[in-house]
C-alpha cells in the first residue's frame, strides 16, 4: 500500500512540477512567438515513464501498469524516446 501511496505522490509531483513548468513556459512563448506542443508532450511522457520505471526498478511490466498501458505501448515509447534502462529503487 505504501509503495503505490509513494508512487501516487511522485507521479502528482511529477505533474505540478510540469504544471509550474507551463506558466513559465507561457512567459517563453510570449517572447519567442513559438510553442511546440509535441515537443512538451514528449518530455512530459518521457518525465513521466523514468518516475515509473524508477518506482518499479525497472520492470517494464509493472511500469507499464501503473502508466495504465499496455507493455508493448511502454515498449515501443522506451524504445522510440531512447529511455535507457533503469533499475534503481527510489525511497
Amino acid at each position: 500500500m505504501d509503495s503505490g501511496f509513494s508512487l501516487i505522490k511522485s507521479l502528482a509531483t511529477t505533474l505540478l512540477a510540469e504544471i509550474d513548468s507551463l506558466s513559465e513556459s507561457d512567459k517563453i512563448l510570449i517572447e519567442n512567438g513559438s510553442f511546440d506542443l509535441n515537443e512538451k508532450v514528449r518530455e512530459f511522457e518521457i518525465k513521466l515513464i523514468r518516475t515509473a520505471l524508477l518506482k518499479t526498478r525497472g520492470n517494464q511490466r509493472r511500469a507499464a501498469s501503473l502508466l495504465g498501458v499496455k507493455v508493448t505501448t511502454l515498449h515501443n515509447k522506451i524504445k522510440n524516446y531512447g529511455i535507457s534502462s533503469i533499475k534503481l529503487a527510489v525511497d
